[in-house]
């Protein structure tokens, strides 16, 4: 009887301590993106460019807009270099979940949907889907106007514009492009009624665009952009979102956001028409 009791302690214990090694792997596997990080001394950002005014490739083909400020100050403040590597917006979760980014900053909503295998921080920025109007169709006012057969919605495929689009629009037909400079192009080509898009990129692809388009800036959906970060990786959540409290509360912050939402020349980041 002992001896049977002694075996049913020794498999107990060796079980306890087989449940604490793995317990100890997942610790250490949650706080591995940090250290990886500041091991290889670079912080390797995702993003999407063509996304007025968050990322972008100026005239000499460098990624410039909001979210790359942003990127910049997070890789100064863990004292590493930063490099940008730039996708199809649809390719960012995928690359994000292969590990050949570390983050990614792209004007990502933060949807239940990608909290499904990515994890968010807190929001760095509220916006909310708009929509650019070829001037060809002096009609559409909202997005009811907008979703009769025969008009074309154009979107930025795997965006919540896609998804919207998706889910609210059941007559006009949606056109799926890689990327927002694409989707902008089959609207001012004239292939297209109206890109469906957030409220900046709108804005200024209007100023950009004034005669061939009109924009209808009040927002029919709310939507938090968030930086996105591998599943488990609570210890860098947890930094990126006391990062953001401080970064907000700076000079630095308050130049970079009057910047690129206020004072920014569009035109100057506009290659020249060929």
């Amino acid at each position: 009887m002992f001896k049977r009791f002694a075996k049913v302690i020794a498999v107990a214990t060796m079980s306890l301590l087989i449940a604490l090694i793995f317990a100890g792997c997942a610790s250490n596997e949650s706080k591995s993106a940090m250290s990886s990080i500041k091991k290889k001394g670079k912080l390797v950002v995702g993003t999407a460019t063509g996304y007025y005014p968050f990322e972008m490739a100026d005239k000499q083909g460098n990624l410039v807009g909001y979210d790359i400020d942003v990127a910049k100050a997070i890789a100064k403040e863990m004292g590493v270099e930063v490099e940008f590597q730039n996708y199809a917006f649809s390719g960012l979760i995928p690359a994000l979940q292969s590990n050949k980014v570390d983050i990614v900053i792209a004007g990502m909503t933060a949807t239940d949907k990608r909290r499904e295998v990515v994890d968010f921080t807190e929001p760095y920025f509220v916006s909310g889907q708009a929509m650019l109007i070829n001037k060809k169709y002096p009609n559409v006012k909202t997005w009811q106007d907008l979703d009769k057969p025969g008009n074309v919605i154009a979107v930025s495929m795997g965006t919540t514009a896609d998804q919207t689009a998706a889910a609210m629009f059941k007559h006009a037909t949606v056109k799926k492009f890689e990327g927002s400079a694409l989707a902008g192009l089959e609207l001012t080509n004239g292939n297209a009624t109206a890109v469906i898009h957030e409220t900046p990129w709108v804005a200024i692809y209007h100023r950009i665009n004034p005669d061939t388009t009109y924009a209808i800036l009040e927002p029919f959906t709310t939507e938090n952009l968030g930086i996105a970060v591998p599943k488990g990786n609570a210890e860098l959540v947890e930094w990126l979102n006391k990062f953001l409290v401080k970064y907000k509360q700076t000079e630095e912050y308050n130049k970079a956001y009057k910047y690129w939402f206020v004072d920014m020349p569009w035109w100057d980041l506009v290659p020249p028409k060929k």
